[in-house]
Parts: C-alpha cells; structure tokens; sequence
C-alpha cells in the first residue's frame, strides 16, 4: 500500500460540508487548517474567484492509501459546496510516531 497526504483547498464556509462528505468515505482523521491567500490566485479562476487582496479558506489534509483517494475526491465532488475546491495528493516517503 502506498500512502499519500491528500490536501483539499476550500472557502471556508464550505469546510463543514466537505468534512461530512469525506468522513463518508475515508475512516482517515481530517486535519482542519485556516488559511489566508494573500495576493493573485490561480490563472483559472473565474472573475468572481480572483482574488486581488486576501482570501479566507480552509485545508483539509488526511494521509490514506493511494487506492482510497479517487472516492473521496468523489465524495467532494457530490458535496454541497458555494465554491469549487482544489486538491493536490503527495507521496508519503516515510512516517512513524515517537513516543
């Protein structure tokens, strides 16, 4: 099995909903982190979704196996959501817990 952290960029008033839809889906924990995009966004945002100044959202971030990660981005997909998301996955070279 091949881990990967899974990240999901969202406006913040859709963190609640995507976290409902992804607990569906993965038995993973969600890490929930706020976050604050200060200048330009992505060259593919729609003139509603520039954003010139700053941006509240929210990351959601879970490690889970490669093979999981299709049907949670399904999950999201289906989720009631105001705004669209953005997700990169990163491969987990190694990990472990110290105690």
């Amino acid at each position: 099995m091949t881990d990967v952290v899974l990240t999901i960029h969202c406006a913040a008033a859709d963190t609640e909903s995507l976290v409902d839809a992804m607990r569906t889906a993965t038995r993973a924990p969600l890490h929930v982190r706020a976050e604050t995009v200060h200048g330009r966004d992505f060259g593919d945002a729609g003139p509603s979704e520039q954003v010139t100044a700053t941006l509240k959202r929210s990351a959601i971030e879970l490690v889970e196996d490669a093979a999981a990660i299709d049907t949670i981005l399904q999950a999201v997909g289906a989720a009631k959501r105001r705004s669209p998301v953005r997700w990169h996955q990163t491969p987990v070279v190694a990990r472990g817990r110290i105690t």
